[in-house]
């Protein structure tokens, strides 16, 4: 399943930072930007982070989802900003699209896609405090 991989990446990715930067308590949140282009379940994402955590530093850590909008950029005009949705009664959802909502042209993504961990909350581990 493809969130499998993307969770073992975040996981794989978190662990070489903890190595070197180490936290003191218990990783209680790992917070993650998810950018909408990115095509994936956010449950099944936190399901498999779940499961892959166990027994490593994030092991109970819950996944806290951030959705980046997309936004563009229009090499044409210049415009720079969010893009318009097109909506059909029949989809029951908005499709993002990827033109300038300025001038029509071909625009570039500059948000929308990324999936990365930004922060995490950490519980202070109690025995070290005094």
């Amino acid at each position: 399943m493809h969130e499998y991989s993307l969770a073992h990446a975040l996981l794989q990715a978190l662990t070489d930072h903890l190595r070197e930067h180490p936290v003191r308590g218990r990783i209680r949140a790992v917070h993650v930007r998810k950018g909408e282009l990115l095509i994936l379940s956010e449950e099944a994402l936190a399901e498999a982070w779940r499961i892959l955590a166990e027994g490593t530093a994030a092991a109970g850590s819950e996944l806290q989802i951030e959705r980046v909008p997309v936004k563009v950029r229009c090499g044409s005009c210049g415009y720079a900003g969010p893009v318009r949705y097109s909506t059909d009664e029949g989809w029951h959802f908005a499709v993002p699209v990827l033109s300038c909502p300025r001038c029509g042209g071909r625009a570039e993504v500059v948000e929308g896609r990324e999936l990365a961990i930004v922060g995490l909350s950490v519980d202070e581990d109690s025995s070290e405090a005094g």
